[in-house]
């Protein structure tokens, strides 16, 4: 049975009348949705699907008190004490310093401004969501200003919470929701040229540049691309090709104003070069990178990577089966001579720079780690725009029907994910609670994973009582020039020999840097003994000779807190 589309996507899908062609409005060719309209997918039933997938897995951050992304708790330690700066004469400001000229830190002064009126655990998880949320609108605004199959939108609900995210990378995160909208504004120039959307895509570019360097990049190759080759379509939209060089001029303009971001980005860089060299260089693995079949094959691992049951990666594929398909069906249309052309057919060019990014980038670049499995997300919403309608008028209904509840399923499983992460992590919360405010905390952890979530999202735990209890923490991220919050000179502690913020059993209770911390937060081991022989193996095994001399100050479960202070120290690094 053939199910009608909607009257929308009837009028979206139309041909040209003869007073649209050569010589009329670009935006009466190619049609734009209005401002108000970006948020919708031209029907109430997907759009309710759409935006209800992305509230269950938004709602996953507000169900657990530490959130399961491995640097977030830095970053947020980081915003609190750039709040404590803006506070004059604070103890703060003889250890750290503020630096706003940074393409690092976005994520900080709005967490930092947010936490002026709420606590700031619910100012950070509230950015992380907001990021979410517009990433969310504006994967939503392109599909609609590109007239792409609006249900196509809900394909990228899967890797809203990306690699990048439960890594903790808030600073890229946010910079990419920032992005995506300049891309919007710059297609919508494209096909209308405005003032204002001139301008609002030199503001968001120079905001985009402000969060995140690799988002800005990332944004420039993405609206390169798609610049020119909606020019050259929105000229066909109107029944005439346009001329190469009016492509060329148009395009472009386009992307001019984001020349600001891209100046910003290098100046910072010159600033900050000359500060620490090395920051910008690793040696050892520079340039290192898996082969080219592990990228293509291992792609739902290195785009997500979130549970350790694996079902983001199985619901990824399920997006990328949704296109494969319809490329199919599109191709064997063609060839038999079947296939009817579509009003606004699929962009291709952001999908082969971006994927082109994706697997020609290293894993390690400029000293930053991790890196190409970050343009996973970029290649997936190419993807997206280059995936053909279904050419069956059935096939296409029955996309209508399931694509959306794949956007709900993948929402739902983040919730179901990040209330068991809540549960496991209960009793690490409650063990910062009880430690008290305004002191310096290392954590020791023997395995900072949890069966939830994949990649030790506990690894910085000794940041979470800083942003909660306004103290000091060890290893902590101000080392970094490029973040807006660091240390002065000589103001944090000689950095250890041999650190243990991943290698519990490497503390050492006596040596320089960890007597800087005297409160210790601990994840035993799985087989510690439970009861008073607990606690006796536990002291032994962390404290060594100094077992009896510790003080505790809070159990819960699988996590201990003690006091050392009055340690002696041995005099080593």
């Amino acid at each position: 049975m053939t199910v009608p589309a909607p009257a929308v996507e009837q009028q979206t899908e139309r041909a040209p009348r003869p007073a649209e062609r050569s010589g009329a409005s670009p935006s009466r060719g190619w049609p734009l949705p209005r401002l108000t309209e970006l948020l919708s997918l031209g029907d109430v039933r997907l759009t309710r699907l759409y935006w209800a997938g992305v509230a269950l897995l938004v709602a996953g951050f507000f169900v657990t008190q530490l959130l399961p992304c491995v640097d977030y708790p830095q970053h947020l330690a980081l915003s609190d004490v750039a709040r404590r700066l803006q506070v004059a004469n604070s103890p703060e400001h003889a250890e750290y310093e503020l630096n706003y000229f940074t393409y690092n830190g976005l994520f900080h002064i709005l967490v930092a401004r947010l936490a002026a009126f709420v606590p700031i655990e619910l100012a950070g998880r509230t950015v992380v969501a907001a990021s979410i949320v517009a990433t969310s609108a504006a994967v939503v605004a392109l599909v609609r200003t590109l007239r792409r199959p609006p249900e196509y939108a809900a394909l990228f609900t899967p890797i809203l919470f990306s690699y990048s995210l439960v890594w903790g990378f808030v600073n890229y995160v946010l910079a990419t929701a920032i992005a995506l909208w300049a891309l919007v504004f710059v297609a919508r120039f494209v096909v209308k040229p405005t003032v204002g959307a001139f301008m609002v895509i030199g503001a968001l570019g120079l905001l985009c540049a402000f969060a995140h360097v690799l988002a800005m990049l990332s944004l420039c190759l993405a609206a390169a691309a798609l610049a020119f080759e909606l020019s050259w379509r929105v000229g066909a939209a109107q029944g005439a090709r346009w001329p190469a060089l009016r492509v060329i001029v148009k395009a472009t303009l386009a992307l001019l104003p984001l020349l600001f971001g891209c100046g910003y980005c290098i100046a910072v860089y010159r600033q900050q070069y000359p500060w620490d060299p090395n920051m910008y260089r690793d040696p050892t693995m520079e340039g290192t990178a898996p082969p080219l079949w592990q990228k293509l094959v291992y792609f739902s691992a290195f785009a997500t990577n979130l549970y350790g049951d694996a079902t983001d990666q199985i619901l990824l594929w399920a997006d990328l089966l949704v296109m494969g398909i319809a490329a199919r069906t599109a191709w064997t249309a063609r060839r038999a001579g079947t296939l009817r052309p579509e009003a606004s057919p699929p962009i291709v060019l952001p999908f082969l720079a971006l994927t082109g990014a994706y697997f020609a980038t290293p894993m390690v670049l400029v000293g930053t780690h991790l890196i190409f499995p970050r343009l996973a997300q970029w290649a997936l919403l190419g993807a997206i725009l280059a995936a053909p309608r279904y050419p069956a008028d059935e096939m296409m209904a029955r996309a209508r029907r399931w694509v959306p509840r794949l956007g709900v399923l993948a929402g739902a499983n983040a919730l179901v994910h990040c209330a068991v992460f809540a549960w496991e992590t209960h009793d690490a919360s409650a063990t910062i609670d009880d430690l008290p405010a305004g002191g310096a905390v290392t954590a020791v952890l023997w395995n900072p994973d949890t069966d939830s979530f994949r990649n030790g999202p506990l690894t910085h735990m000794a940041a979470y009582y800083a942003a909660r209890k306004h103290g000091q923490w060890a290893f902590a991220f101000a080392r970094y020039l490029s973040v807006p919050v660091r240390f002065k000179p000589l103001s944090q502690p000689a950095w250890p020999a041999r650190g243990w913020e991943f290698d519990g059993e490497a503390y050492a209770p006596r040596c320089k840097y960890a007597r800087a911390f005297p409160l210790v937060i601990i994840k035993a081991p799985d087989d510690l003994p439970r009861g008073d022989l607990g606690e006796k193996v536990l002291r032994t095994m962390v404290f060594r000779r100094d077992a009896p001399s510790v003080t505790l100050l809070s159990h819960h479960g699988a996590y201990w807190a003690f006091d050392t202070k009055g340690l002696p120290e041995d005099g080593t690094l």
